[in-house]
């Protein structure tokens, strides 16, 4: 008979047992249908539970063992590290699971064997430790597990607290629900598995689905393309019709150029959007690609052959073209040539964004099967296309030719501008009313006569080049014009024309805006130095002493005064440079001292932006030899430029070197000034015309930048009087970097 110490502990077992054969059962049926090793592993950890409860309770019945805490604690680890063993360690992970396994049967039996021996036993250590490891592995790898199992290992951890705070029934009661919620996450897992699989099976579906909608789609659009002589229309159907049979996410058609052999226009494309281009939206811009930039392209079209590049080592150097049509998708891609008989029409590419998907050999199949009919239907619609172009060509010469006999009068007598046409001797030919509205002559006095004063103004003794614009005195009228020659295709010179305008009131207003600039600016200097020195005193203590705010109200206005002094600097300048070039006094110069002198005035402006100002200058940097007034303007408006195109946080860094520059008897010592900035970069082609007066680079700090454009001129005009250059190299978004030269004492 069993006494109640017994039955509970034999009851509690039995209750293990059957939770570890419900896990058994469910991880066998899982495993037999996808033969997996994480429910090998589990079925493993699973049958080992219920054999040692069901082992330990057969023991307890016959009397051959006692209930004791040491056996229940062993079980309870052994448990745990199964637990890790079958559900924390990946599959692919077999040296680690096997390292885990061997240590912690070393570590339970060495705690066995001490439990057996001594007294004190080590078993709440040993599932604490156990616990933590499976709780570090568990968080290491939180996103690959469900929060079921960190429960359990919660559970577990809690039973061993229990048994370290001596309560072996708080201990069993939290193994037991360890083991409960191990079945109920086991139970999870099996249905996250079920629904992955059934979500697996409709995509399936679902493709089969797409790819018969796609032959279909395939077989209209091969009778679209037969029927239809429109070249755009084949184009977009052809790109479209194969990007869709090959499930692509884009598509391009490359025409060969008609001049050049070596050239391919881009002539139709299928977005990666999954959508073709509208007509009102196709290719803007007539994009033109070298086959020599492109290795495989260059394959595919000399050896008609098809390419499949699915290695990113292959298919990267199409990120050009990508980029070059605004579209980077770079991915695997599929090249196939488009030729007719012995003529090469073109090439096809089409590809996949990413390097999740590649092209099978059915994919190139089907493109290399449909490329003959596109290539003939390519064909017809280019020669429909020639022959229709031609048509409408003649029947608009035609019709130009009709009406250029009225045009021509109409259009001469509508200009503004004076235009006479003289033949090689110099005799009118032809005039508008402008020209005797101009010139003070009668039509009669022009018509036949020889005007050679009005050319000998525009020719200039030589000095003027054909087709550029000269201005000269004309009575008490000032006139611009230019001569060009007029000439047979085969160069026969049949005379020349001259157009003019007077611009009497142009050159004076012109004239007058000069010395108003030059009169306001000069009258504006004065009393903002004033400004600026009176600032300065008061801010020396001069008037006593001052508040911290202020000190901080003088030192906003002593910067603007020096903004404003720049700027009449600038307006100064200007002016000089209209009246022809700039000419300085030379004196020697410490060049490091006015750069450090230009920064400090900006560096409250730097600070408001959070720019970082940083100026590495040599200690024994040699002295310029230039007028210290422009100098410092030169180094203000490249500071005042890098400052205006620098974004928050950005940084400039100015920095200065000696070099020995020119070749032979003509090398001079220089002094090389640099200003970089972390700015919005200036695109090449327009890093020419930042030089240029009133032009400012398309940039979106423009707006925010503000300012005339006129600083960079400024400085360009300021060095060359020096007898340096100055030269910009820069990226867009990148930064800028804004180098001069200036002569050195030592030359």
């Amino acid at each position: 008979m069993l006494d109640q110490e017994t039955v509970l502990p034999i009851a509690y077992n039995l209750l293990c047992v059957a939770l570890g054969l419900g896990i058994l059962g469910m991880a066998a049926n899982e495993w037999r249908r996808l033969h997996s090793g994480e429910y090998r592993r589990l079925m493993v950890a699973a049958a080992l539970i219920a054999l040692a409860r069901g082992a330990y309770t057969a023991l307890i019945l016959t009397g051959l063992v006692s209930v004791g805490v040491c056996p229940e604690w062993a079980l309870q680890g052994w448990m745990l590290a199964l637990l890790v063993w079958a559900a924390l360690f990946d599959v692919s992970a077999k040296k680690g699971a096997a390292l885990f396994l061997a240590v912690a049967v070393v570590g339970l039996g060495a705690a066995t064997a001490l439990c057996l021996l001594v007294p004190v036993t080590p078993w709440p250590i040993m599932s604490l430790l156990l616990c933590g490891v499976g709780l570090a592995l568990w968080l290491r790898r939180r996103r690959h597990h469900s929060f079921l199992l960190g429960g359990v290992l919660l559970l577990s951890l809690l039973a061993a607290g229990a048994g370290v705070a001596g309560s072996p029934t708080g201990a069993a009661l939290f193994h037991l629900l360890a083991l409960t919620l191990w079945l109920v996450q086991t139970y999870y897992t099996i249905v996250t598995d079920l629904s992955a699989y059934s979500q697996e099976l409709r995509q399936v579906s679902d493709q089969a689905l797409r790819q018969t909608q796609n032959l279909a789609f395939l077989l209209e659009v091969s009778q679209t393309i037969a029927s239809s002589l429109d070249l755009s229309v084949v184009l977009e159907r052809v790109s479209e019709a194969l990007a869709r049979t090959v499930n692509a996410d884009w598509a391009y058609i490359l025409l060969t150029s008609d001049d050049d052999p070596g050239r391919l226009v881009v002539a139709a494309r299928y977005g990666w959007w999954g959508r073709r281009w509208p007509p009102g939206n196709r290719l803007r811009r007539k994009v033109v690609i070298r086959l020599a930039d492109f290795s495989l392209l260059s394959h595919a079209v000399q050896r008609r052959r098809q390419v499949v590049a699915n290695d990113p080592e292959d298919y990267e150097q199409f990120d050009r073209l990508h980029d070059t049509l605004g579209r980077p998708q770079s991915g695997p891609t599929l090249v196939q040539p488009i030729y007719l008989q012995e003529k090469s029409l073109g090439v096809l590419l089409m590809g996949h964004v990413g390097s999740q998907r590649t092209f099978s050999e059915a994919d190139a199949k089907i493109c290399t099967a449909l490329m003959g009919q596109v290539a003939t239907a390519i064909d017809n619609a280019r020669l429909y296309q020639s022959v229709d172009e031609q048509a409408r060509r003649l029947a608009d010469l035609l019709r130009v030719r009709e009406e250029e006999a009225m045009q021509r009068q109409a259009i001469l007598e509508s200009i503004t501008d004076g235009v006479i046409v003289a033949g090689q001797g110099g005799e009118v030919v032809l005039a508008n009313a402008a020209a005797e509205r101009i010139l003070g002559l009668s039509h009669e006095k022009l018509m036949g006569q020889t005007i050679k004063r009005l050319y000998a103004q525009l020719l200039r003794q030589g000095e003027y080049r054909v087709g550029e614009q000269t201005v000269f005195e004309w009575g008490n009228k000032i006139i611009m014009g230019s001569l060009a020659p007029v000439k047979m295709p085969d160069g026969t010179l049949l005379g020349y024309v001259s157009i003019f305008r007077d611009v009497t009131l142009e050159q004076q207003a012109e004239q007058s805006k000069r010395k108003f600039i030059a009169t306001i600016s000069h009258e504006l200097r004065t009393p903002m130095t004033s400004i600026k020195g009176y600032v300065e005193l008061m801010a020396a203590g001069a008037v006593g002493n001052l508040t911290p705010r202020q000190k901080q109200f003088l030192e906003i206005v002593h910067n603007n005064a020096e903004r404003m002094i720049a700027l009449v600097n600038n307006l100064i300048t200007v002016s000089e440079m209209e009246q022809g070039p700039i000419r300085i006094e030379p004196q020697q110069v410490d060049m490091a001292q006015i750069i450090r002198d230009a920064v400090q005035s900006i560096r409250s402006r730097a600070e408001e932006r959070q720019i970082d100002l940083v100026v590495n200058l040599p200690d024994d940097l040699s002295p310029a030899w230039g007028a210290p007034r422009s100098l410092r303007q030169i180094m203000d408006n490249l500071l005042d430029n890098a400052l205006r195109y620098t974004y928050p946080q950005g940084r400039i860094t100015v920095w200065a070197a000696e070099a020995h520059l020119g070749e032979g008897d003509e090398a001079q010592d220089f002094l090389v000034i640099s200003v970089r900035d972390t700015g919005v970069g200036i695109p090449e082609e327009e890093q020419e015309r930042i030089f240029e007066k009133f032009y400012r680079a398309e940039n979106p700090l423009s707006v925010e930048a503000g300012g005339a454009g006129v600083g960079l001129a400024i400085v360009k005009s300021l060095v060359l009087a020096h007898g340096g250059r100055i030269w910009v190299e820069s990226q867009p978004q990148q930064g800028s970097t804004f180098s001069f030269t200036v002569p050195a004492v030592a030359s």
